[in-house]
């Protein structure tokens, strides 16, 4: 891992592969799997396979400066148009897991000319009627013997899989819990209103995003619900869905192979 200076902040970056550019934004529990130790996931080492893969520590993330109080979501998309820019990128592929891949779609809402295509898996940001899904902050925090049994039973299909376990342990250690906690800052920024984890004007922008967008879906997603991709898929000018087998909404830890091979095939394509 690397650090540079983007829009004044520090960020840590993971950067490996070769081939055209692709960003890559990672979810809410990848923290752990994917950066401590600061090694790639098996995903990212699929995609780098066949593809450069730049992968930013988010603000608030295993080293990268948190964005200042207040920040909401547009800060977020801003924030990684001041990474494009100090990374001297004009338009890459973008590719976002959970949180990541909402702040994604807000990149490519708000600045179309610098993303090509979209790959969102399980992306938060929707708030769908009748669909809520299940509330994560309440969740979010272990509590006592057990440690992180209960964010990992929303977040996995399998709570106690390899992967679930090695991501949120069931007695994480002080470092462990502080980064989780940290990392956890961000996401409230914008995330921490009835409904939770969205952005209530997203809906209606939808069909403003030009990319051509897959749609990768847990099967098992409980915190955004297969609706949500239906109401993605539908709302989206160019989009299409794809269910994954075997997955909660952490589809792009749980099932890597499955998730590689979609993003490739359709960013190939």
């Amino acid at each position: 891992m690397s650090a540079f200076i983007a829009g004044g902040r520090s960020v840590e970056l993971l950067r490996t592969g070769t081939g055209e550019p692709l960003l890559y934004l990672h979810g809410l529990a990848d923290v752990h799997a994917n950066w401590a130790p600061a090694e790639p996931t098996e995903l990212v080492r699929a995609l780098a396979a066949q593809r450069d893969v730049i992968a930013p520590a988010l603000p608030g993330y295993q080293g990268s400066d948190a964005l200042d109080a207040g920040a909401d979501v547009e800060d977020h998309a801003f924030h990684l148009v001041d990474v494009l820019d100090a990374l001297e990128l004009d338009a890459v592929d973008v590719m976002g897991c959970s949180f990541g891949g909402w702040i994604g779609a807000e990149l490519a809402l708000r600045q179309p000319a610098r993303v090509r295509r979209l790959v969102l898996v399980d992306p938060l940001g929707l708030h769908v009627r009748g669909e809520p899904g299940a509330l994560f902050f309440g969740a979010a925090a272990p509590r006592g013997v057990g440690g992180f049994g209960e964010v990992r039973s929303v977040l996995f299909a399998d709570p106690d899989s390899p992967i679930a376990l090695s991501a949120l342990p069931d007695d994480p250690d002080h470092d462990h819990m502080l980064r989780w906690f940290t990392g956890l800052t961000g996401a409230a920024q914008v995330g921490w209103t009835a409904p939770q984890l969205c952005n209530p004007k997203l809906g209606a922008r939808l069909g403003r995003i030009a990319a051509p967008t897959l749609l990768l879906w847990g099967e098992q997603d409980q915190i955004a619900p297969l609706a949500h991709g239906e109401r993605w898929r539908d709302g989206l000018s160019d989009a299409r869905l794809e269910k994954v087998a075997g997955a909660g909404h952490c589809a792009h830890l749980e099932q890597p192979a499955d998730v590689a091979r979609l993003a490739l095939e359709f960013l190939s394509s």
